[in-house]
């Protein structure tokens, strides 16, 4: 007897549709999925699923690059179904992924909770923590909580959603079920010694890197805290800043097959027109195999040159 799940993904795979990791655990669940199809960027997700298994299997699966959205039932040729069956197949699948939102939004607000909690009863980060220690950073914008540093990640409407914690050993942790989607730390943005930030505004992955940068150049900086949430997070300064000169800092992940943090600067940049700054030259010896390198990897005279540079060059 085929396996209705294998049978789903050859059928994805028929019409040019291949995840780049194992989903088959994912659809079993029943739950709508997100991912990453071979030919889709780093960090892009352009494919969905869903498949239900109960009673005759049936599913849906879209790519939205390829402008591909095919209803599919165990056993039948897509082509066969009527516009009957089409329709209760998609009502199906629309009502999962409505659930599933509802579910992922308590979660979400769960966390929210738990995260102003956390912040209400942290306090002043201590300079001398292990990780601020190694890094050689000040404790810009961010409380302890124990022996974890709390890194407030907020939406545009400053609302706080999430905390990442951030330990002596350098272990990150975020709220289990939290938001991270959109939220972004930052400090020196939008209010500066009492008046509000002007000149560049710098973007960029982690907390440590554009604390880094901060420390260098005093410019306002903003972190996404992830390559994937990169863009997202540089459109919404755009909004915020229309006409403000933007700067994203890349991480260079040369150590990686694909150079996943400096594809997703290079891919923010071109979409909001701001200037893109590496912490390293550009040129053939992004592709050796050294390990990677942000801008808190190199000395501060060298992140305020590097920055500077992209400013007054359009890249760096």
């Amino acid at each position: 007897m085929t396996d209705p799940v294998s049978e789903f993904l050859d059928a994805m795979g028929a019409a040019g549709i291949r995840p780049v990791e194992p989903i088959a655990d994912k659809l079993a669940s029943g739950d709508p999925v997100r991912f990453r199809a071979d030919g889709d960027k780093p960090g892009r997700r352009n494919g969905w699923a869903w498949l239900h298994l109960d009673g005759v299997p049936a599913g849906v699966f879209r790519h939205y690059r390829l402008g591909v959205r095919t209803v599919w039932r165990a056993g039948s040729d897509p082509r066969s179904l009527s516009p009957a069956e089409r329709r209760a197949i998609m009502a199906q699948a629309r009502e999962s992924e409505a659930r599933r939102k509802a579910e992922t939004l308590a979660k979400q607000e769960a966390a929210a909770g738990v995260a102003r909690d956390l912040w209400r009863a942290a306090g002043r980060a201590d300079p001398a923590h292990g990780y601020l220690a190694r890094k050689r950073l000040p404790a810009f914008g961010i409380r302890q909580h124990g022996d974890a540093l709390l890194v407030p990640m907020v939406d545009a409407g400053f609302r706080l959603w999430n905390v990442q914690r951030v330990y002596p050993n350098g272990r990150k942790l975020f709220l289990s079920g939290g938001r991270t989607e959109g939220l972004f730390w930052s400090h020196g943005a939008f209010v500066q010694d009492g008046r509000p930030s002007a000149g560049p505004l710098v973007i960029g992955e982690g907390f440590a890197t554009m604390a880094a940068v901060h420390h260098a150049t005093g410019h306002g900086v903003v972190a996404a805290m992830s390559a994937r949430n990169l863009e997202t997070v540089a459109c919404t300064m755009r909004k915020l800043f229309p006409s403000r000169t933007l700067i994203v800092a890349a991480d260079d992940d040369r150590h990686l097959s694909e150079n996943i943090g400096l594809q997703a600067a290079q891919r923010a940049a071109e979409s909001i027109g701001a200037l893109l700054a590496t912490p390293l030259p550009l040129g053939p010896e992004t592709r050796s195999e050294d390990s990677g390198t942000d801008f808190a990897d190199i000395p501060p005279a060298k992140v305020a040159a590097r920055i500077a540079q992209a400013g007054s060059a359009g890249h760096a």
